[in-house]
């Protein structure tokens, strides 16, 4: 009688422990949703807020000009990375995590309510200039702090797995901002349909807000202030220098990771397109939805892969696989045949690179130094290679006029990945920092 009982106190303990767990998860995936559709919601949305925040004679001009702020806002990361790795590192990360939330709800509302270029002239411009500005810098304290908090809270036995969760939300964000923008364009007063999004992704951003007074701080954090007082209280300076290794190696890590999505995902389908005319534009279409949702299921796939077999070795073979991915593409692009099974093949390989990358960065970081290491590095090399890849790509095209051109960029890309790699191995050095 004595050993039933025994077993259903354990039984009931290690439910206990599952639903405190899905307590810390749902409020911090749901906000990673939210933020990445709000922040996406503004490229989907560009041509329309060419044609409220500037002047209507020149349409182009107005669309350049409305991605020159989609621009800045990537260039405020490293100022999210700074402010935000300190409030995570030196009061927790559901500081943070709450803080991050409000500040993108504020911006995304406001570019919902705000008067347009008609109605205050240059005004408007200026302010969707901050917005965007608030925006960048939030959405990088946001998503570096939901990585580390579920890698500290879910994460001890399966970290890989819970990493995957985060890009999972990550691309479901994307992918609602996307759905928004259909309906929006199915309205036919598009002249106040626009702002119905950006309010709902407010409205959005204020219940998660709310959800998150109930989140509890990782147990890993908390385990950790209350055993030193002395990491916290270093600077940021300091942090950075005796981390330098593992940093330099997140900055190619992460900017090879975004570099790869953002050429292939984004440049090189359109590429075949818009470019060499290899496709027309309803197939590619097709194309592109269906590699977001390869790359998307790949995700969780290629994290319990790296749970099971090592994070480091899933990464090189990914970079094998792109490298003969990339002679592959060059046939068909030399060919004029394009093949599907290519381009999604392609797709899920990027994925499995960029699932475990950040695991490994963690791995060699002190939990009191973490949040300030993982989103310098991070905000850094998504700054120096990711959003420029397409426009980089692009150029080499256009100074040679060959076809293969852009795929060069994308072999450097697979490079600065195995240099990433090389550096984070030399930086093992014994066991890995505790969870």
């Amino acid at each position: 009688m004595s050993t039933q009982l025994l077993l259903a106190e354990n039984k009931s303990k290690v439910n206990f422990q599952k639903l405190k767990k899905l307590k810390l998860f749902f409020p911090a995936i749901l906000g990673t949703i939210v933020e990445y559709y709000d922040y996406a919601l503004y490229g989907f949305c560009a041509s329309l807020l060419a044609a409220q925040f500037f002047p209507a004679d020149d349409p182009t001009v107005a669309l350049l000009k409305t991605y020159g702020i989609f621009l800045t806002g990537s260039l405020s990361k490293p100022l999210g990375a700074l402010i935000f790795g300190s409030i995570g590192d030196r009061f927790g990360r559901r500081v943070a995590l709450q803080i991050s939330m409000l500040g993108i709800v504020i911006p995304t509302t406001l570019i919902g309510l705000m008067p347009t270029y008609d109605q205050i002239g240059w005004m408007a411009p200026a302010l969707l200039l901050m917005c965007r500005i608030l925006q960048g810098m939030f959405t990088e304290g946001e998503s570096e702090g939901v990585r580390i908090f579920l890698y500290e809270s879910i994460g001890k036995t399966r970290p890989c797995f819970a990493n995957s969760l985060s890009g999972v939300a990550c691309m479901s964000g994307i992918y609602l901002a996307s759905c928004a923008f259909s309906l929006v364009m199915n309205f036919k007063m598009l002249e106040y349909a626009w702002r119905i999004p950006f309010i709902v992704g407010g409205i959005l951003g204020i219940l998660v807000f709310w959800s998150r007074h109930s989140l509890s701080e990782s147990p890993a954090f908390e385990r950790y202030i209350t055993t030193t007082t002395t990491a916290p209280k270093e600077t940021f300076i300091r942090v950075l220098l005796k981390n330098k290794g593992t940093i330099l190696g997140a900055i190619f890590l992460c900017g090879a990771s975004g570099g790869i999505y953002h050429f292939y995902m984004i440049f090189f389908i359109n590429y075949l397109s818009t470019t060499l005319n290899l496709l027309d534009p309803t197939t590619i279409a097709f194309y592109t939805a269906n590699a977001l949702l390869i790359y998307t299921l790949c995700g969780p796939i290629s994290g319990v892969l790296a749970d099971r077999f090592g994070a480091i070795r899933i990464l090189k073979l990914a970079l094998f696989g792109l490298l003969s991915a990339t002679v592959l593409n060059v046939v068909m692009i030399q060919q004029g045949v394009i093949s599907v099974w290519l381009i999604w093949f392609t797709t899920g390989l990027v994925s499995c690179f960029a699932t475990p990358g950040f695991v490994v960065v963690l791995r060699r970081l002190n939990i009191g130094e973490r949040y300030r290491c993982l989103s310098f590095g991070h905000s850094i090399g998504s700054m120096l290679f990711s959003g420029s890849a397409p426009v980089i790509s692009l150029w080499l095209w256009h100074m040679s006029k060959i076809s293969i051109a852009p795929l060069f960029y994308f072999v450097f890309l697979i490079g600065m990945g195995f240099l990433a790699v090389f550096l984070l191995e030399q930086r093992r050095g014994g066991p890995p920092c505790p969870l």
